[in-house]
C-alpha cells in the first residue's frame, strides 16, 4: 500500500533525486524518477514529476535538460 504523504513534498523528493542521482554524463529521466518514487511508496505519475521539474526550473534552480537518445534531466552542481 502506498504511504500517505503531503503532495507538496513530492517536489522535494524530485529535487533530491536530481541532485544526488544525476550528472551531465548520466542524466535521469522522468520515468526513472517516477519509478524510484513509486518504489519508495511515494505515489506519483510522470506528469506530476514533469510538472515539479518545471516548477524547480522556473524557480531558478540549475536543472538542465539533455536532449537526445539518452536524454533526461540533471542538476548542475
Amino acid at each position: 500500500m502506498k504511504r500517505t504523504i503531503a503532495k507538496k513534498t513530492i517536489i522535494l523528493y524530485v529535487l533530491k533525486l536530481l541532485y544526488k542521482g544525476s550528472t551531465k554524463e548520466k542524466p535521469i529521466t522522468i520515468m526513472q524518477i517516477t519509478h524510484v518514487l513509486n518504489s519508495m511508496q511515494v505515489a506519483c505519475d510522470r506528469k506530476t514529476v514533469s510538472r515539479n521539474i518545471k516548477y524547480l526550473i522556473d524557480f531558478g534552480l540549475p536543472i538542465v535538460r539533455k536532449k537526445g537518445r539518452n536524454g533526461g534531466y540533471y542538476y548542475l552542481k
